[in-house]
C-alpha cells in the first residue's frame, strides 16, 4: 500500500510538468508564427497598396503585435504614418532615421522621409516586431 501511495504523489507533479510543457510549446509556435509574420508577404503586398494614400503618404497600422505592412516602399518626401491599434504601447523606432516615441492604442505619428534608403526599425518595447520602410 505505500508504494502505491508514492506513486500518486508523484502523478501530480509529472502531470503538472506535462502541462507545462505543452503549453509552453504551444506559446512558442504561436509566438513564432506571429513574429516571423506567418508567410503574409503577399498580403504585405496587398496592404501596401491599402495603405497608401494620395500625395505618396502611407499608413502602416500595429495590429496583433505585428506592423501591416511589414515593409513599404514611398518615395523621398512622402510620410509615414504608424498606427496603434493594439492595447498594448508600441513605438516604431530605426536608428537614427525616425523615432514615433510611445504610442497608445489609437495615438498615431507621422514622419516624413526625405533621403532615400532601406530602413529597418522595430518597437523598442517588442523586439521581435519588425518593419521596414523603403525610401526611393
Amino acid at each position: 500500500m505505500r508504494t502505491l501511495l508514492d506513486d500518486r504523489r508523484l502523478l501530480l507533479p509529472v502531470l503538472l510538468t506535462a502541462l507545462v510543457i505543452a503549453v509552453g510549446s504551444v506559446l512558442i509556435i504561436v509566438l513564432t508564427k506571429d513574429a516571423s509574420g506567418g508567410g503574409a508577404a503577399s498580403a504585405d503586398t496587398a496592404a501596401q497598396s491599402a495603405g497608401s494614400a494620395p500625395g505618396g503618404a502611407v499608413k502602416v497600422d500595429i495590429t496583433n503585435f505585428k506592423y501591416v505592412p511589414a515593409t513599404v516602399t514611398v518615395k523621398t518626401g512622402s510620410r509615414v504614418t504608424w498606427v496603434n491599434n493594439d492595447a498594448a504601447p508600441h513605438t516604431a523606432t530605426a536608428a537614427d532615421a525616425f523615432d514615433t516615441g510611445s504610442l497608445d492604442k489609437g495615438d498615431s505619428k507621422p514622419v516624413t522621409l526625405s533621403k532615400p534608403g532601406s530602413y529597418s526599425y522595430v518597437c523598442e518595447f517588442h523586439a521581435f516586431m519588425k518593419g521596414t520602410v523603403v525610401v526611393k
